[in-house]
């Protein structure tokens, strides 16, 4: 795995061609598709994964519908306010941070997301309340990965400071996705090559 995971959360709306996208995603380096739908139904949930090639499943996190991993072979799940209790039978447990207290407080998650780090792009008015440059020392150890605003020009910065990762949502789902998978994917390589976080 990764030194620095890159994950994208899913838009929580429709999607044209929903699925072949989260493929692409998986397939241009993204380590993790987190699958957040919170409005819809358990059939429509499991539709959309229907639709992932099965070899892909494995890289999928749901935050909700939870009885649906051990079922379609899924990777885990992802904590929240709406469902805050994981099924014994999840492979990987994962949560949502929005406080340094709730980081603190943190055991036995493979990782944490903390948002908003930087102000959203999907969500207007979201602005974040941390200073990027103080966060060193209360992440140092925790495995966090970087929500909200990221972009893969973040990439670099984000590693410096000592984050595990990056989660991306509206950079992914609010502009044009072919544009912003090429960029994405350069910007992978680029980070795991310790080139820089993206094209110049």
């Amino acid at each position: 795995m990764a030194d620095f995971r890159i994950i994208v959360i899913t838009s929580p709306d429709h999607v044209y061609d929903e699925a072949n996208k989260i493929s692409l995603l998986l397939d241009a380096g993204v380590d993790y598709v987190h699958i957040r739908k919170p409005g819809w139904s358990l059939r429509d949930v499991r539709n959309l994964i229907e639709d992932i090639p099965y070899k892909l499943r494995s890289r999928l996190r749901l935050h909700g519908h939870f009885g649906l991993t051990a079922e379609m072979n899924l990777g885990g799940v992802h904590l929240n306010r709406r469902n805050p209790v994981a099924p014994r039978t999840a492979r990987s447990v994962t949560r949502s941070c929005h406080t340094l207290q709730e980081i603190r407080n943190a055991d036995g998650f493979e990782y944490q997301t903390l948002s908003p780090v930087f102000d959203s792009i999907s969500k207007q008015g979201y602005s974040s309340c941390f200073d990027i440059n103080a966060l060193s020392g209360e992440i140092a150890g925790k495995n966090v990965i970087a929500l909200g605003g990221i972009t893969p020009e973040h990439f670099l910065l984000l590693r410096e400071k000592g984050f595990m990762g990056a989660a991306l949502l509206g950079y992914i789902w609010n502009g044009d996705f072919s544009s912003s998978l090429e960029e994405l994917a350069v910007a992978i390589k680029n980070i795991r090559n310790n080139t820089g976080p993206g094209p110049e």
